[in-house]
Parts: structure tokens; sequence; C-alpha cells
């Protein structure tokens, strides 16, 4: 992202933010679906004792999420815009599992790995000084090189009745075949809202040559009851 784009993206949430405060409103989300957005990202994973790295993070809400599932944890995120750092370090100043970095994730040398890196509507706009589909693809291979295990990302899908003029979608087809550059165990779902999508990557490719069946999917599946 050049440096025209990041300060609008600056502008965008600052301005929200003053209007809103804290509020999903302030992160674009009018229609009260973020929780659910963060459910289907981890949904693939056992967040027990992992690592999570949360990119373009805002307020940190996918702690909410993550929480349902175990207090076992840590959460490094990511965004930036101070503003929503400065918040979401408010709200979670007394767990010492998570922490905050404002800046710009492609910029940054992290320096650790993580199990799990997720990124929530960071792709959604429009960029008026880059190419979107080469922002996605940089910060998908360098999520790729900090995961452990897998990266899962949200976007807008250019299969719907009406896009915005300001909003990114994109094609679907165009980001699973990104998807392969990084592993063969990956996933694509657009079951959950009819203009959205994800794209899970599991860096995890071993198989069997008896069944060459993935061994991810093995472990967290009883898949033989239907043999």
């Amino acid at each position: 992202m050049k440096k025209k784009d990041e300060q609008i993206v600056i502008e965008r949430y600052s301005s929200r933010y003053l209007q809103h405060g804290y509020s999903p409103l302030t992160l674009g989300w009018d229609k009260g679906k973020q929780d659910l957005r963060y459910s289907i990202l981890f949904e693939d994973y056992n967040l027990e004792g992992k690592s999570i790295l949360d990119i373009g993070c805002g307020f940190g809400d996918a702690n909410k999420i993550i929480r349902q599932s175990t207090e076992n944890y840590t959460y490094l995120g990511v965004d930036l815009v101070g503003e929503l750092i400065e918040k979401a370090e408010e709200l979670y100043a007394g767990s010492s599992n998570i922490r905050f970095i404002q800046g710009n994730f492609l910029d940054l040398d992290l320096n650790e790995k993580f199990d799990i890196v997720v990124c929530s509507g960071m792709f959604n706009f429009k960029l008026v000084d880059s190419d979107n589909y080469t922002f996605i693809h940089r910060v998908i291979e360098k999520a790729v090189k900090y995961a452990t295990e897998g990266v899962s990302c949200d976007f807008l899908s250019n299969k719907v009745d009406v896009q915005y003029e300001h909003t990114f979608h994109s094609d679907p087809s165009i980001v699973l075949n990104m998807a392969y550059d990084f592993s063969r165990n990956v996933v694509l779902k657009n079951n959950y809202m009819p203009f959205e999508f994800s794209l899970g990557i599991f860096l995890e490719q071993s198989f069997s040559t008896d069944d060459t069946i993935f061994n991810r999917f093995k472990n967290e599946r009883d898949y033989y009851r239907f043999y």
C-alpha cells in the first residue's frame, strides 16, 4: 500500500472514530455481522493454546470470539490507525496475553511466529494509488511467512447485485488462485453470506499415499465414519 492510500485509510477510520467511538460503525460494519466474520475465520482451527496474529485488528474484537473457545491463547493485533490501537489497548489493558502494535503490517518486522494469522475487512476498500490484487497478494504472502498453521482472510465478493465506487469486490477465482501459490490445502467459503467470502490457507499439506487425504483433515474430523 502506497503512502497516499495509507493516509486515506487513516483519515477514513480516524474520522469515523470521532463520529461513532467504540462501535462496529467505526470499522464500517453496519449490519451487526462482525462476530460472524471472525467466527468463520477461526472455525477451522483449534484455538486452545495457540498464538494468533490479527492484521487490521481494529479494536481487537476478535478476542471476543476467541474467548468463546478458550482463555489459553496469546494474541497480537496490528492496525494502521493509532486511535483504534489506543482504544484496543484500553479495552484489554488487564490481559497479559493480548498485545497491540500500531503500524503498516507490510512495513513491520515482528520477529516472531504465530500459529494462526487472520485478516478481516482489510481488503474491502478500493485503493486509489495501488493495485488491489497486488496488495492482497503481498499481505497474504507476508502473513504466510509468519504463520505455522494457517492464514484466513475475508473479502467482499464481486458476485453481487451492487458495487459501490469506494469498495473493492474481489473475484473469488482470482483470490483462490493466489492461495495455491502458498499451499494445496486451501478452502474458499461462500456459504454464510451471499456477497462475501473467506479464504483459508493451511500450511500442513502432508497426506498418506494410501488414501491421498490430507492428514490435517483426518486429524480434525471423524472422517472414518464414512468408510
